[in-house]
């Protein structure tokens, strides 16, 4: 019984990989990634993935800050962008490719958070931003919700002054 779910989970994931590959290298041609190879397009299609399984999880905890902790008139919609940005490893150029959810208030606070990998291979690594304050909580544990749902509160005390 185990071994069939376990089967199950993996052709899912592989279909659903295999589905958004064509759009990913499109994306990574858009972006003018500069060496596009079957690897790179393979970590974005995952990353695309990992990010619609959290797609839930985020929104439903940023739509829980605006509604119960912010003022109705104070707050922007949660925005997505899926996005590629360059950094240099030694003497590399390498792309990180991300997928970031952003809720913005008063103008200049907000919260980030981030889901990333490069272009050198798949590891997807989560980050929660304060915007005014700064700080960022990075963490690799992207499957544990418990962990997120604590970082994610502690940005938003640090970005609102509330513990203070």
């Amino acid at each position: 019984m185990t071994e069939t779910r376990n089967i199950d989970i993996w052709t899912d994931r592989i279909n659903a990989i295999r589905e958004l590959l064509p759009e990913a290298t499109t994306f990574m041609e858009k972006s003018r990634i500069p060496t596009i190879s079957d690897s790179s397009a393979l970590s974005v299609s995952m990353l695309w993935i990992d990010a619609a399984d959290k797609d839930h999880l985020i929104f439903t905890a940023l739509n829980d800050i605006q509604s119960h902790f912010l003022a109705e008139n104070e707050v922007d919609d949660v925005e997505t962008v899926r996005g590629v940005e360059p950094f240099m490893s030694g003497d590399d150029l390498i792309s990180s490719f991300y997928c970031l959810w952003t809720l913005v208030w008063d103008g200049f606070r907000g919260i980030s958070v981030k889901l990333s990998t490069t272009s050198s291979g798949y590891s997807p690594v989560m980050s929660i931003k304060c915007h005014s304050e700064g700080s960022e909580i990075v963490f690799s544990a992207v499957d544990d919700d418990k962990k997120f749902l604590k970082c994610l509160g502690d940005c938003f005390f640090a970005e609102t002054s509330v513990i203070k």
